[in-house]
């Protein structure tokens, strides 16, 4: 691993230097703007290119490298049956169909992992929405949720959707809106300190008492306490879902410092994660058919 982080800081570094020289071309072109504009436009033009064309080769190639070699080295001292596609994400009509996190007009999903924990399969994605609009001349990009959404996997069906959702000012209100034929109800459960921090939407009332039973809110309730961002908790189909919103893009490398071997555990905190909900929600060593209820 020391030969790996080692050849990853040369590519850095050499990525970096190409990055130096673009600006020093593009300090040098504005400095000649005032003696010299033609020449002073074409060494400004050069250095940019110079550094946009780091940014379209040199610069991917480093970040692949770092998460095909780095990343799902330290993924596979911690899960069993690991796949990391860096290319790909959660589908985003999947992802809008669900209903789960409040959407867009710009969706970005990419390192879909899959694998298991202590006998719980589970796959994960970074998701990011934002809505974008545009006012004559002014482009104003609002970020709607960004983080990690983690699907873990059971062998018994739920028989209908369910939502429990952190709650937050100015929240995204009935999911799917009022038109988009989910027929879900707002329920108040029977802890005030659970209604407090959570609002839950359910198609049928009688299953959600049923999989919140009070132990169950309890964990959720300690997840929401001890983990960075706004949860969010759904059942639907055969699967129990976990999207946090924690505004972080997760396994990417660090660009302007070198990487060391700190940035390891920094990967082993960004995936314990997953191992931290299975552990908390009880999720792992089910027998088939039991649903997710501690």
């Amino acid at each position: 691993m020391e030969e790996i982080l080692a050849q990853l800081n040369r590519q850095r570094g050499r990525i970096m230097a190409a990055t130096l020289i673009g600006g020093s071309l593009i300090g040098l072109g504005i400095l000649l703007l005032f003696t010299s504009f033609s020449l002073g436009i074409l060494i400004v033009l050069a250095g940019a290119g110079f550094i946009l064309a780091i940014n379209l080769t040199e610069k991917p190639k480093y970040i692949r490298a770092y998460k095909n070699q780095v990343v799902l080295a330290v993924l596979k001292e911690i899960f069993d049956d690991v796949e990391l596609n860096i290319d790909a994400g959660f589908n985003q009509e999947w992802v809008e169909d669900a209903h789960f996190i409040p959407t867009g007009n710009r969706f970005f999903s990419d390192d879909q992992l899959s694998g298991s924990y202590r006998g719980c399969p589970f796959r994960r994605s970074d998701i990011l929405t934002q809505q974008v609009t545009h006012t004559g001349k002014t482009t104003t990009v609002t970020t709607l949720f960004e983080g990690p959404w983690m699907v873990f996997e059971f062998p018994k069906s739920f028989g209908h959707y369910l939502l429990v959702r952190e709650k937050e000012f100015l929240s995204n209100g009935k999911p799917g809106g009022w038109f988009s034929g989910l027929k879900t109800e707002r329920i108040e459960m029977e802890s005030e300190a659970f209604n407090e921090k959570f609002e839950v939407y359910a198609e049928d009332e009688h299953e959600a008492f049923y999989l919140l039973t009070p132990s169950f809110m309890e964990k959720l309730e300690q997840a929401e306490h001890e983990l960075d961002g706004r949860m969010y908790y759904g059942f639907f189909g055969h699967e129990f879902h976990v999207a946090v919103d924690n505004r972080q893009n997760s396994f990417e490398p660090p660009v302007f410092t070198a990487i060391k071997p700190a940035q390891l555990e920094e990967i082993r905190t960004e995936a314990q994660l997953v191992c931290e909900l299975i552990d908390l929600l009880h999720l792992a060593g089910r027998e088939r058919g039991e649903r997710p209820e501690p």
